[in-house]
């Protein structure tokens, strides 16, 4: 389920992650491998995270997806191995909140592309989740919270 489509404005935000393309029916297995990388560097470097965990989706198409996936940060360093600094860009985005199972996202963002068509903005190929629920701590698969951000020209 989506809700509270709206335009909004979000500043940059300094981020360690890990980027790799990888097979879409791969995604799920390796979010967790890069979320855990990610973590592994920052505590053993002092650095704290100052927000949920995202994946930035640089591009994607039926087999592929060239995603970054990390932690906001306020301070970033070289990083190690696939760990490395980024920053998450700001601007004019349309957001939206999904609950719901992570198959589902997919019926968000159909739903974003037509509320964007409605209004006449063009989405940029590049979009990103901020995931607010822990699977691991939260069970129900249906009460998952994605925060989905998506830049337009």
């Amino acid at each position: 389920m989506i809700k509270d489509i709206r335009i909004t404005e979000v500043p940059p935000q300094k981020a360690m992650a890990v980027r790799e393309a990888v097979a879409n029916d791969q995604i799920q297995s390796k979010m967790g491998e890069f979320f855990g990388e990610v973590m592994s560097y920052m505590v053993r470097n002092g650095i704290q995270p100052t927000g949920p965990p995202f994946a930035f989706y640089h591009s994607y198409d039926q087999n592929i997806t060239d995603m970054e996936v990390g932690f906001p940060c306020d301070e970033t360093k070289v990083g190690e191995g696939r760990v490395m600094a980024t920053t998450v860009p700001g601007g004019k985005i349309v957001t939206a909140t999904h609950i719901g199972p992570y198959d589902k996202l997919i019926d968000s963002y159909n739903e974003m592309l037509r509320w964007m068509s409605e209004r006449s903005l063009r989405p940029k190929k590049e979009m990103w989740e901020r995931y607010l629920t822990d699977p691991a701590s939260m069970e129900d698969p249906e009460k998952y919270v994605t925060e989905m951000f998506w830049p337009y020209e």
